[in-house]
């Protein structure tokens, strides 16, 4: 007699080891492109994100300091649908260093610096890649920090004489003029966000009126220059501001979201607050998120552990007092998706170099203005990465460096919170959390970021050949990480040599990770193939847009 086998658990079996790997491939879909390099040091490579209106890639092949030369400057458009549109090749007389980018409906703009008193601003068409030099004569002898540009008017912001600055620059007219209300200002610049569906230009300064009397004033201006609406603040004894994340909503309104630190110049990170300045120049509805109150900021911890820190910060908070957390923060952008933004914040450790020489030395950040960003302090830094070529970070951080530590050496990321907020009045929503293994930087990059909808959010984070994500409902914490490999990975390659520019919210949902390998064949070392990669990674299965 025959035996009867029940063929159909085989099957199903079969089935699901087909299907599993590609339900993980399909949460997030990836696309490449890759630029090669004659070798590690050929060229240092730049991202201009610009949204939905895409990328522009920009390869400098010369970094050095030499006067009277001319520079070969290749620039790369690639569409939202991820397709390179074109490729010039431009010419540059007396260029300078390249130091900050924006964008509008038409250009892209970029600021370079040729020496302590000069900039230039190259100007990009984005339909053909048309180009043209306007040249900026520093009469005000400032120091640039912050660069934003909108229908050929540019905004320079960054500090002169040891005041803040903020100047405007019409490209067709060629007029100049300093905006009102700031450079009379004993203090420092800490934003300056130009927000182009309203029009208007954000700009926070931390002032210093006498030794004891000490604010924050929240400047908008208009595209003319003119101030919109003025807020000032007087420093608080229990919180102080650390950062600033500005943004309007559809009434006009200036919300305002950012980290804040227990006293008044505490640089340890307590949580996140939220506020909004009418059009009268009054603030309205502030409030203050502490981390310990967020739902999932125990979740990652056991049963027990968790319990534990509960019940001792439930019976603090019985006593009316504050649990602190001296946590130190590195914030992402904010992002727009589904009617709500998402703010990212790392909970990280920095390591520094331990040189008094290496520190820069300030009076505090009230007094000073030349406290640096990291951008502008990488820029300026005795072994600056771009002098040898190398690939510069599209994500390093734009934020005030601690006027008391040097620039850190690496940086360690513990875990990350994504929190939800209502765009219209600045609420929080919801907060998950996201719990890294072993992530560290050399830079201070944005390297964990998220996706919200209505109902899950994801986080990703990208380590040399592989991505993590997770995927949790917004509402509750679940630890269901997953490891991907890149479909650049190759068994029969080794990477030698790999530089992370970190990974960033694109537009929609789409992400991008970019990056530098030299990659050698295991059975033949002498191939050798050194290349720049730009990674589109879209979450949940959907297609690139046209």
């Amino acid at each position: 007699m025959k035996r009867i086998i029940n063929i159909f658990p085989i099957l199903l079996n079969l089935i699901l080891l087909i299907l599993i790997p590609s339900v993980h491939a399909q949460t997030f879909e990836e696309h490449t492109l890759k630029f090669p390099m004659m070798h590690e040091y050929d060229g240092a490579y730049q991202i201009s994100q610009m949204g939905d209106k895409g990328l522009l890639v920009l390869r400098n092949r010369y970094a050095g300091e030499k006067s009277n030369v001319i520079s070969e400057i290749q620039m790369t458009y690639v569409k939202s649908s991820f397709q390179k549109k074109w490729t010039k090749d431009i010419s540059l007389n007396h260029y300078g260093d390249f130091k900050l980018n924006t964008y509008d409906d038409e250009f892209a703009y970029f600021l370079m610096q040729a020496n302590k008193n000069n900039y230039q601003v190259l100007r990009i068409r984005l339909e053909d890649g048309a180009h043209k030099v306007f040249y900026y004569k520093n009469v005000e002898k400032m120091t640039v920090d912050y660069f934003e540009a909108h229908n050929n008017v540019c905004f320079f912001g960054g500090h002169a004489e040891n005041r803040p600055i903020v100047t405007r620059w019409d490209l067709d007219s060629d007029k100049r003029n300093i905006l009102p209300s700031v450079h009379q200002i004993k203090g420092g610049l800490y934003c300056m966000e130009f927000d182009p569906k309203s029009d208007m230009l954000t700009v926070v300064v931390k002032a210093q009126m006498t030794s004891i009397h000490r604010g924050l004033y929240i400047l908008d201006y208009s595209m003319d220059g003119l101030i919109d609406k003025q807020y000032f603040e007087e420093l608080q004894r229990d919180y102080n501001y650390q950062t600033f994340r500005p943004y309007h909503n559809s009434n006009g309104q200036l919300v305002m979201l950012g980290t804040y630190g227990l006293g008044n110049l505490s640089d340890e990170t307590q949580g996140i607050y939220s506020m909004i300045i009418s059009k009268n120049g009054y603030r309205m509805h502030p409030k203050f998120y502490d981390f310990s109150f967020f739902k999932n900021f125990y979740s990652h911890l056991d049963e027990k552990q968790k319990e534990k820190s509960e019940a001792k910060f439930h019976k603090r908070r019985e006593k009316d007092k504050i649990t602190p957390l001296r946590l130190e923060i590195m914030p992402n952008r904010l992002q727009f998706m589904n009617n709500q933004v998402v703010f990212v914040v790392n909970d990280v450790t920095f390591i520094y170099p331990f040189n008094d020489q290496a520190k820069y030395l300030s009076d505090g950040f009230y007094s000073k203005a030349e406290v640096p960003t990291y951008t502008s302090f990488v820029q300026n830094y005795e072994n600056m990465i771009r002098r040898k070529g190398e690939f510069i970070p599209m994500n390093l951080l734009d934020e005030k460096m601690k006027d008391h530590l040097p620039f850190p050496i690496e940086c360690n990321f513990n875990r990350s919170f994504a929190c939800g907020f209502d765009y219209e009045t600045g609420e929080l929503k919801w907060d998950n959390t996201y719990v890294t293994r072993n992530l560290k930087t050399e830079m201070p990059i944005e390297s964990v970021t998220a996706y919200a909808d209505n109902r899950k959010v994801a986080f990703l984070h990208v380590n040399r050949d592989n991505f993590f994500y997770k995927i949790s409902d917004r509402l509750k914490y679940t630890n269901n990480l997953k490891v991907v490999s890149l479909q650049d990975y190759s068994p029969g390659k080794e990477v030698k040599k790999f530089t992370s520019g970190g990974v960033q919210h694109w537009y929609s949902n789409h992400f991008i990770f970019t990056g530098t390998k030299t990659v050698k064949t295991l059975y033949n070392q002498k191939e050798k193939e050194n290349y720049f990669f730009l990674t589109c990674l879209s979450y949940s299965n959907r297609v690139l847009s046209e």
